[in-house]
């Protein structure tokens, strides 16, 4: 049986509206401005979920403190309060975390399909990333001194799940596939990494400081120089009825509690 307008015009403007919660997520995730996304587009349920390659972060509040716990660290503060101010001036004053280590997650073959109920909607997406830091990062410390300018390259997939909550649609799983990083100027941070998960296969660093996981990683495999860049999530979404495990990037966890 076919959708009335009314259905069909809610279908329309939640894509719209999906399409645009991405967008957002994508501009405040690569500046670090966490507590901003989190409090505005996220449903606030033991079910919403966060995925990376290191694990799975399971209910809202072990999202929200992963992404916002240390947040000196995600703006590199340890490194700016040390440093000479007269050196940065265009520095004072800013808020930490957009100064600091940053992304642009440009967002290539978008999908979107929205469930026939109209209570949720499934997005796949591509981002071709810049990882970068002007004026210096922790992570090349000690390398080029402790300002060190760094940039890399990334490549990832993203699947995620919104439902319609209260006449508002809201982020419920997010699931991170990161195919590869890898700096400019040669390092084979791939490499790098399947070492650290080799080391300890409980690796669970976020950001560079441990993070809580409910289910442990890691579960993505990154880039194998060896074969093909891997789709390891399903490019186009299905059509389908209602969220459910067939039809989510987070099976188990789609009930809205």
């Amino acid at each position: 049986m076919g959708l009335s307008f009314k259905e069909r015009l809610h279908q329309a403007l939640g894509v719209q509206e999906i399409e645009r919660l991405k967008i957002y997520h994508a501009y405040v995730h690569s500046v670090s401005y966490e507590r901003e996304e989190f409090d505005k587009i996220w449903f606030k349920g033991e079910n919403s979920t966060w995925t990376h390659w290191f694990g799975m972060m399971q209910g809202f509040e072990m999202i929200y403190y992963n992404h916002t716990m240390g947040e000196g660290h995600m703006g590199v503060l340890d490194t700016y309060e040390k440093a000479d101010t007269d050196e940065f001036p265009s520095f004072r004053g800013g808020d930490v975390r957009s100064v600091g280590s940053s992304g642009l997650h440009g967002l290539t073959e978008c999908y979107i399909e929205m469930a026939k109920d109209g209570k949720s909607g499934r997005l796949w997406a591509m981002t071709a990333g810049v990882m970068m830091d002007t004026l210096g990062h922790p992570k090349v410390r000690g390398e080029k001194g402790p300002y060190a300018k760094f940039g890399e390259a990334s490549w990832e997939y993203y699947g995620a799940d919104f439902v319609y909550v209260d006449g508002e649609w809201k982020y419920i799983h997010e699931s991170v596939v990161p195919v590869f990083h890898n700096r400019y100027d040669g390092e084979n941070m791939g490499q790098r990494q399947y070492k650290v998960t080799d080391d300890n296969p409980e690796h669970t660093l976020w950001r560079g400081i441990p993070c809580r996981v409910g289910v442990k990683g890691p579960l993505a495999q990154m880039y194998d120089v060896y074969q093909p860049v891997q789709h390891l999530l399903q490019e186009c979404p299905e059509p389908y009825d209602h969220l459910d495990d067939e039809h989510s990037y987070s099976p188990g966890h789609n009930e809205l509690k």
